[in-house]
């Protein structure tokens, strides 16, 4: 994957210097979304529909990201090649009570994720870009560190276009 239709994200249009602001930039983002007192807490807070997050779960999940993420950085700035295992979105929406959450707690644990993983992407030298590591979406494969980097800017940007269609009524 390099270019998500949905979302308009293209891989490429984000290399190493932008990438840190940008994954930092993500706290101030979905804190605007999640606490902006003109959008009514209960479409914050309610699923839309079935299968579907609400925006706070939706943001949830994107804080768990953010923190997994980092945890695979370092990992890979260690290990020689490390695999990663899955996060278990679902199970862990569920065992971490995402839908529990007030929009003011998820706001606050996507900043500070979103800070913990960009400091950890400020401090990478050039070749470290490129160390590699073995990811298992959308199919298990070699990936560098810049694509994990890439994705997960992804992850941010497609769950808050998510939560813009639900907020505005298109999803």
């Amino acid at each position: 994957m390099n270019h998500c239709d949905a979302c308009g994200l293209t891989y490429d249009e984000h290399g190493p210097i932008r990438i840190p602001s940008e994954i930092h930039a993500l706290g101030a983002r979905y804190g605007a979304v999640l606490t902006d007192t003109a959008t009514d807490e209960a479409l914050l807070t309610t699923p839309p529909g079935p299968g579907i997050w609400s925006p706070v779960e939706y943001g949830c999940h994107l804080r768990d990201v953010l923190l997994a993420q980092r945890e695979r950085f370092l990992t890979a700035l260690v290990e020689d090649r490390p695999t990663f295992t899955p996060i278990y979105r679902d199970q862990r929406a569920e065992l971490a009570r995402y839908s529990d959450e007030t929009p003011r707690q998820a706001a606050a644990g996507i900043a500070l994720a979103a800070d913990l993983l960009a400091w950890v992407l400020n401090g990478l030298v050039s070749d470290e870009w490129s160390r590699t590591c073995v990811y298992g979406f959308p199919e298990r494969s070699v990936r560098t560190l810049l694509w994990l980097a890439q994705h997960t800017l992804h992850e941010g940007e497609h769950h808050l276009w998510d939560i813009s269609g639900i907020i505005s009524g298109g999803r």
